[in-house]
């Protein structure tokens, strides 16, 4: 069976007509389906236009006690969801739901992941296709071992082996787009061309952009850190020639010395403040959400691979 997860948050304007587009093309499947609405903490109309949805069998809702975010959202759809694939789209339409029978054959036919990925940016602004090029450069410069594909959204389709791999990661900081890329297996790009958004507006602004961008650096690698030892020794032996040469021709000042080293120690301070905060987000072991309640059927959930999973004993 195949769950097709949509994360919501303010969407009222748009849900109607995605809905009709979304169901419309999923009873041309073979294969048994569901759709999993997730509503991250709506405050306009969206949880009472899911709730009237949830009437027909095979719609079900998440509603979360409040806005936990889109990574956090998402983590709740694997967690929920009653099929053996999982598929996420987003609710704003420009993601074609059309597109899903052909990402469903690509799964049938042994891809085990489906991702599709942006044709073009053309639509974008000049400075977001050039923030979008140089994040990606920086994700794949800094991940370790393996690539993150460029221009590819959460509109995806994940087969049952990769899926349990997900269920079974415990960590609470959430990069979907860097985890899934790090699992491996079986991965195809199929290409699109996005659509402009349907109604509404955008929660992505530029520092929620440059937030998710922190948290896939700090999830996905440690180079930095490294990095930053390495400098650190770097500095340490140019400043000590530094001392001796200016002690060897009577020119010793240590205020440039030290104003230079304390520049680069609050450099260092600010970069693994921000690795503890990580940690931190691991250590309290809070919930990745907190479920409101649950609208619509409830099915069996699928049974989870790993010996232990938190986050099933922190959300029953």
């Amino acid at each position: 069976m195949l769950s097709v997860v949509v994360c919501c948050y303010n969407e009222a304007k748009v849900l109607p007509l995605f809905h009709k587009r979304l169901m419309a093309v999923l009873d041309t499947l073979t294969i048994r389906h569901e759709v999993l609405y997730v509503n991250d903490g709506s405050r306009d109309e969206t949880l009472a236009l899911l709730a009237g949805y949830c009437r027909v069998p095979g719609v079900r809702c998440l509603n979360l006690s409040r806005n936990f975010g889109k990574e956090a959202a998402m983590v709740a759809g694997i967690d929920y969801a009653g099929g053996n694939g999982l598929l996420f789209i987003d609710a704003d339409l420009q993601d074609p739901p059309e597109l899903i029978p052909l990402m469903v054959h690509h799964w049938l036919t042994g891809s085990d992941i489906v991702n599709m990925q942006r044709r073009t940016r053309l639509s974008d602004t000049s400075s977001k296709r050039i923030s979008a090029h140089l994040y990606y450069k920086l994700m794949n410069f800094l991940a370790d071992k393996f690539d993150v594909p460029a221009d590819v959204s959460d509109f995806r389709l994940i087969g049952p082996a990769p899926l349990a791999a997900l269920r079974c990661m415990p960590e609470r900081t959430r990069f979907m787009k860097g985890l899934i890329s790090w699992l491996g297996f079986n991965t195809i790009e199929l290409p699109y061309d996005r659509e402009p958004r349907s109604a509404g507006l955008s929660k992505w602004g530029p520092l929620a952009l440059i937030d998710l961008g922190i948290e896939g650096v700090l999830a996905l690698s440690r180079k930095p850190l490294r990095w930053f030892s390495l400098l650190s020794l770097v500095i340490f032996i140019a400043t000590l020639v530094l001392i001796i040469y200016q002690v060897s021709v009577n020119t010793f000042s240590s205020h440039h010395v030290i104003m230079g080293i304390a520049a680069f120690i609050a450099l260092g301070i600010a970069m693994i403040g921000e690795y503890l905060g990580a940690t931190l987000s691991e250590v309290r072991q809070r919930p990745i959400y907190l479920l409101d309640r649950l609208l619509g059927e409830t099915p069996e959930r699928p049974e989870h691979t790993c010996p232990t999973h938190p986050r099933e004993q922190e959300n029953r």
